[in-house]
């Protein structure tokens, strides 16, 4: 990777990992009109993997620092798969917040105030930069998997917070409105291959001018 392009990563990642830790201690400071304030906020997918997504883009821009520095000449392998799960998790909540929220709460609540870096600014960000700047090494098909588990594993807290235990129980409403009239066999259905296939799109873009060894 060319110096340019671990600038331009360093700057892109630093950027996801310093405001999403801003938002997110904001939701314990001000009431948010789309997140939950405080500790219910982590409720949200949207902030799960936006927090995941951070991590991710914190532990890259310490190894671009390494790289600018010429310690290390490449991101270790285990930083390049964590900053791939992140971005496959944060890029599917931007695509259901595009094509399957909005419709049904409004761009203005999606994608004003702090929503917007949650739902578009740092989903692309990190998409970009993982797409197209972080090319270290190829991605097996085999390690696209891995991108589906902050799917399935909050997919199953959700599925039993809203339908197996309920609203009325205790349980969480359903704000993603999975359960629509009874719809959830068709959520379960949908939702894994459409992570599955933003997981292939993005491994394929990574994939894409990095030599086969």
């Amino acid at each position: 990777m060319s110096k340019k392009k671990t600038v331009v990563s360093l700057v892109l990642n630093s950027l996801i990992a310093l405001v999403t830790t801003g938002v997110v201690v904001s939701y314990f400071l001000v009431e948010s009109k789309v997140i939950r304030s405080g500790s219910e906020s982590f409720r949200f997918f949207t902030t799960d993997s936006n927090i995941l997504a951070a991590v991710a883009a914190a532990t890259v821009a310490v190894f671009d620092i390494k790289i600018l520095r010429g310690k290390i000449d490449r991101l270790p392998r285990a930083a390049e798969v964590l900053k791939y799960v992140g971005t496959v998790g944060v890029f599917l909540t931007f695509c259901t917040a595009v094509f399957f929220l909005a419709p049904i709460y409004g761009a203005p609540m999606l994608f004003g105030g702090t929503a917007f870096h949650m739902h578009a600014a740092a989903p692309l960000m990190s998409f970009l930069s993982f797409s197209f700047l972080e090319k270290h090494s190829r991605l097996k098909l085999s390690e696209s998997l891995l991108g589906l588990l902050p799917v399935v594993v909050y997919g199953a807290v959700y599925f039993v917070e809203v339908v197996v235990i309920g609203e009325a129980n205790g349980g969480w409403k359903d704000f993603y409105a999975f359960n629509q009239g009874g719809s959830w066999g068709v959520t379960v259905a949908v939702m894994p291959c459409a992570a599955y296939a933003v997981c292939l799109l993005i491994r394929l873009l990574h994939n894409l001018w990095i030599p086969k060894k």
